[in-house]
């Protein structure tokens, strides 16, 4: 089926122009479609209105509304500096915990109630950590035991880790050991180990009927410290913790990447 989509020249307040795309199109063919739309020289890059960079025609819906730039940053990250930082997260956990729901959360912010089953999927978002541009790329995957034999393609040579499980569910925790334990032996020669952020989400759903609830808050604080990981609350549907999460990833991260502080020197006087 055709979608619609809002076109817009890479700035605040420019007027949209409508832009139809077939599903067999081209990102090439859509970026000379908008380019023509906008009277631009080459579209070279292409933001959602979170400032999320659109790399595939498959990531777009209906009635989006685009950004279009000849290569320059997105215009409301335009203030800061130019994102030079590059870090990859795989989001991992067992099948129905959201993971893809968490994910489009942050990236295209609004909530897909029914996803299908995802394989995985590929998401890149600039975002501003403490007053500098991180540019994202968030690997989502799936959590079905059908997919186990990909689970150590998806975690190799990633900056860190989110470990997700859902708060009505007991068994989603206990499947993390797998994770966990893989995370060890891919990362066995690497000190220190790629961070880990261990998020426990569906939260609204217990929220609203604590009866559902089949993790407390203390049962996942005291395994994500056993993983010396961060431990983050959030919900998919509303948007609690989802940013949070995502920008406690880049400050772990850039926090294990520092230099270590020089050694003080001691000077005695005989």
């Amino acid at each position: 089926m055709d979608k619609r989509v809002f076109v817009h020249h890479n700035e605040a307040g420019s007027e949209g122009k409508v832009v139809c795309i077939e599903p067999k199109d081209s990102l090439a063919k859509f970026k000379r479609a908008a380019s023509r739309k906008l009277g631009l020289k080459q579209a070279k890059r292409i933001f959602l209105a979170t400032g999320a960079e659109i790399t595939q025609v498959s990531e777009l819906q209906n009635d989006d509304i685009l950004y279009v730039s000849e290569g320059e940053v997105f215009f409301k990250n335009a203030g800061l500096d130019q994102a030079n930082e590059v870090l990859q997260v795989s989001v991992l956990g067992c099948g129905g915990v959201g993971k893809s729901a968490l994910t489009l959360r942050f990236v295209r912010d609004f909530f897909v109630k029914d996803w299908d089953p995802t394989i995985e999927d590929a998401y890149r978002k600039t975002v501003e950590v403490d007053g500098q541009l991180c540019m994202l790329e968030v690997l989502d995957t799936a959590g079905q035991d059908d997919f186990e034999c990909l689970r150590a393609q998806w975690m190799m040579d990633k900056d860190g880790y989110f470990l997700i499980y859902s708060t009505d569910s007991l068994v989603s925790l206990q499947e993390l050991q797998q994770f966990y334990d893989l995370h060890l032996q891919i990362n066995e020669h690497k000190r220190p180990l790629p961070p880990i952020i261990m998020i426990a989400n569906k939260i609204d759903i217990v929220e609203e009927d604590p009866r559902k609830r089949q993790v407390s808050a203390a049962q996942g604080r005291e395994l994500a410290e056993l993983y010396n990981a961060k431990y983050i609350e959030t919900s998919a549907k509303n948007g609690t913790g989802v940013d949070e999460a995502f920008k406690t990833f880049v400050r772990e991260v850039r926090k294990q990447k520092q230099p270590p502080l020089p050694k003080k020197k001691w000077c005695f006087l005989l």
